[in-house]
């Protein structure tokens, strides 16, 4: 790793060299360098000394960046100002900001790295440098992927075609910029896939390109590129996180179904149960819904929500599997499935909050009110965890429960003790705006209490003062 910087480093310095070679041979004349030292100056001062450096060429730009490690925050970036008007003209100061976009100050790196953005097209060229060095590369990355998308492409994936450039998410993530801005990102894209770039390089634009219009095509030939040499873990996970997205391919098709049978590691069967549910095979995925590791059994119930054919094995989960984050996959993944109703309403009582507040909130948007009884009671229980009575809090506005006003009142109570946790307070808050949302003659009472009652916290006042707009009020007859 520190031979890997130590290149990129190089590689910087070099190109830097090669933008300023005369800068390297003779020494900036000496009044460029006095006006350097006057960017130190008070306000007028320092004005005339910028007006002078501006009139002063690429002698100027090499002035301060001889001067620049010596120069007060201040001074540099007063020294950007002029670096930026001679940027147009002189690589000379291209090469200067290059060199202040790695300071080690946010605030004259970020001025440094617009100043490049704004110079063009001489600053695309040292934005694109900066690509190569990762303090800096994502912020670089994004740049050119907003104002010089078209231009961005080919830099970008050179850059993740380096060494560690794979693993850097900045250069992707400035790549689905660049490529969702260009006019016509897939010549660029086809032809640095001709060029056989590494496997790691084209997995990791692949996973760029998810999501992108228009560009299926150009994201399946990259998966089917990178398959031949996918062995390493990072390369096989982002191309199953592509896959996904990709378009009709039989060799695609045939890898992930190999990844959803391999031994280990556990994380490539469950982005492989994902891949294969999202290309239209669920039947191959199902198996997983008996993997011996309880992630891939959570993914699986997730990636199988409403699958008619494993619905007795997704409910069987959500009532037996000894992990709860499995059983609360499983609880979610039977939303649909109202033959799955009884296994929903019995989990509302599983012995895991997590369980809980999942077969909660899938009652939430259901037409019936099937199951209240529990609720009700988990809305009650003063030892409930705060995720287990907000969506209880939730389920009562959804269904107009009038006759639960009594229940949020006690649960405003639990925000009264002075050392209430923020949990019960935001619950409180939860259960006032409930109670407004009820606005029963009981429910009235009680908002009018709490508004009579002094040094109310702040977290409580606001759910009492917002406003309601009349069609968030409850309309339907207590039950």
């Amino acid at each position: 790793m520190a031979r890997s910087s130590f290149r990129r480093a190089f590689q910087l310095a070099l190109w830097v060299a090669a933008l300023a070679p005369a800068a390297l041979v003779t020494a900036a004349p000496p009044e460029m360098q006095r006006a350097v030292q006057e960017l130190e100056a008070e306000h007028d001062r320092a004005t005339a000394a910028s007006y002078t450096l501006q009139a002063g060429g690429a002698s100027a730009a090499s002035a301060i960046a001889d001067a620049w490690p010596s120069l007060s925050l201040v001074a540099q970036k007063r020294a950007i100002g002029v670096l930026r008007t001679l940027a147009d003209e002189h690589d000379e100061a291209v090469s200067a900001l290059s060199v202040a976009a790695r300071s080690n100050q946010e605030s004259v790196r970020e001025l440094a790295l617009d100043a490049l953005r704004r110079a063009v097209p001489r600053g695309l060229d040292g934005l694109a440098a900066l690509l190569a060095d990762p303090e800096v590369s994502d912020r670089a990355a994004a740049l050119l992927g907003r104002n010089a998308p078209d231009y961005a492409i080919a830099k970008l994936l050179a850059a993740m075609s380096e060494e560690g450039g794979p693993e850097r998410r900045g250069l992707r993530d400035g790549l689905t910029i660049a490529v969702q801005r260009a006019g016509r990102p897939e010549a660029p894209l086809s032809s640095w896939l001709a060029s056989s770039p590494p496997p790691p390089a084209v997995a990791s634009a692949a996973l760029g390109l998810v999501g992108v219009s228009g560009l299926q095509t150009v994201l399946t030939s990259f998966v089917a590129h990178a398959l031949s040499s996918a062995d390493e873990f990072a390369t096989a996970w982002r191309l199953l996180a592509s896959a996904g997205a990709a378009g009709p391919n039989e060799s695609i098709d045939a890898w992930v179904q190999s990844q959803l049978e391999r031994p280990d590691p556990w994380m490539l069967r469950a982005a492989a149960v994902d891949a294969a549910t999202a290309r239209g095979f669920r039947d191959q995925a199902r198996p997983a819904l008996a993997d011996p590791y309880p992630r891939v059994r959570m993914h699986a119930a997730r990636a199988l929500s409403g699958d008619a054919e494993s619905m007795i094995e997704r409910a069987t989960l959500a009532r037996k599997d000894v992990w709860p984050m499995v059983r609360a996959s499983a609880v979610t993944s039977l939303r649909s499935e109202g033959e799955a109703l009884p296994v929903v309403i019995a989990a509302v009582n599983d012995s895991m909050s997590m369980v809980r507040a999942a077969a909660i909130e899938v009652l939430i948007p259901l037409p019936h009110d099937e199951g209240w009884d529990r609720i009700h009671a988990r809305l009650r229980a003063s030892n409930e965890w705060p995720e287990v009575t907000a969506a209880a809090i939730e389920y009562v506005v959804a269904h107009c429960r009038t006759d639960a006003a009594e229940s949020l009142f006690r649960v405003v109570l639990r925000a009264a003790p002075s050392n209430a946790l923020t949990d019960d307070l935001n619950n409180a808050a939860r259960a006032i705006e409930a109670l407004r949302h009820l606005s029963t003659p009981e429910a009235n009472s009680v908002i009018e209490q709490l508004r009579a009652t002094p040094e109310v916290p702040p977290t409580l006042q606001m759910a009492l003062d917002a406003p309601l707009p009349d069609s968030e009020i409850c309309t339907a007859a207590p039950p």
